[in-house]
């Protein structure tokens, strides 16, 4: 489509589905109260591509963002003219996909990777880096989770909205900054959607994922989702009022690929943030945790799913003499995309980043759930 060479920051999508601006989810145009928000303008911050009354489109693409860190709003500010001006010549353009990963590597693991890797040579894609992984990840991959203890995706969003949905009574009435869930590690949206269709109280979810195949797929089914949402209560008579679900209208949303090591929002930007099967995976972990308490409001609540070893594995490690506890095993075996020690050790880990209230929401084999808040 015309907007596919509008910005490098913009990874833009090949297709488009069919309307899904905020007019016709009855989302309300609110105010930005960012504590902590670099100076721009935000408007009214509408979803993006919301109908106006004057019949324009908005096709912002800050309009949905939380507050960002000075380096990535610059980003943002740098590609969103050429964005906007592409985006407004498609009666439907999907949402767009922007690139927020520093420019800099923001550390080096031992194996050489780099989470926010800009290298000189270009690193070769891991299998899921890639349209077709994230398709197989989407489609198959993600399903074989069951046999380590994953409750499958609806039972695992319930249990994650139940804290979210929480969480959003407690916040002001009409704080617009402060109604933003933050869903890290996304992958191609198998939890996010669910707990897209799900959220109650917030006025936008952002998708974030490091690898663009996957964030890109997760805008994609975000699209859809709205899309049809939209269609769904049109043919109820739900846009006229009608039944519990137009008073539930869905979040704006937004996608933006991130290094979940090197956020690119301020300091207390987001109401809530999640993560499903995603700690395991990066690089530093500690790092990870602690970035999501920076960009937690107080008050804010962090939900994610991990997986630990299984028992036998742990006896089997102590027995042999390779790791005697979760500190030894931490510091001289676990890698990236490997289980972590047990729902102890993750628990301490939250902790350690300044979460406070961190308690194990559900254990099962090697799925761990836990839930912590920010002071």
């Amino acid at each position: 489509m015309a907007c596919a060479s509008a910005s490098p920051c913009v990874l833009a999508r090949a297709r488009a589905v069919a309307p899904r601006n905020a007019a016709s989810r009855g989302t309300e145009p609110s105010s930005s109260g960012a504590r902590g928000a670099s100076p721009r303008s935000l408007g009214d911050r509408r979803a993006p591509w919301a109908r106006a009354a004057s019949g324009g489109v908005d096709v912002s693409l800050s309009s949905t963002l939380p507050a960002l860190k000075p380096w990535a709003e610059a980003k943002v500010q740098k590609c969103a003219g050429a964005w906007e001006k592409a985006a407004a010549l498609a009666p439907n353009p999907p949402i767009a996909v922007v690139d927020l990963v520093p420019d800099e590597p923001s550390f080096s693991s031992p194996d050489g990777a780099l989470s926010g890797d800009v290298e000189v040579k270009k690193k070769k894609k891991g299998p899921f880096e890639t349209e077709f992984g994230a398709f197989i990840y989407d489609k198959g991959y993600r399903q074989l989770f069951r046999a380590l203890g994953y409750p499958g995706a609806d039972a695992e969003a319930a249990l994650a909205l139940e804290c979210l949905n929480g969480c959003a009574a407690t916040l002001a009435p009409r704080d617009a900054s402060s109604r933003v869930v933050l869903d890290v590690s996304c992958g191609p949206g198998i939890i996010t959607t669910r707990i897209a269709a799900g959220l109650r109280g917030y006025d936008t979810l952002v998708a974030s994922d490091v690898s663009e195949a996957m964030t890109k797929r997760a805008a994609e089914q975000l699209d859809t989702l709205a899309a049809t949402t939209q269609v769904l209560r049109a043919k109820e008579g739900n846009d006229d009022g009608e039944g519990d679900d137009a008073q539930t209208p869905l979040p704006a949303f937004a996608a933006v690929r991130a290094d979940v090591c090197a956020l690119p929002f301020a300091d207390a930007s987001v109401a809530a943030a999640h993560s499903s099967a995603g700690a395991h995976c990066w690089p530093d972990p500690m790092r990870g945790f602690k970035e999501i308490a920076r960009v937690l409001k107080p008050g804010g609540v962090f939900v994610a799913s991990t997986v630990v070893l299984a028992s036998p594995i742990r006896e089997k490690y102590v027995e042999n003499g390779d790791a005697a506890d979760s500190s030894a095993y931490q510091n001289g075996i676990w890698d990236v995309n490997t289980p972590f020690w047990d729902a102890d050790a993750v628990v301490e880990m939250v902790r350690d980043s300044g979460l406070v209230d961190v308690e194990v929401l559900k254990e099962d084999k090697c799925f761990v759930m836990i839930a912590a808040r920010k002071r």
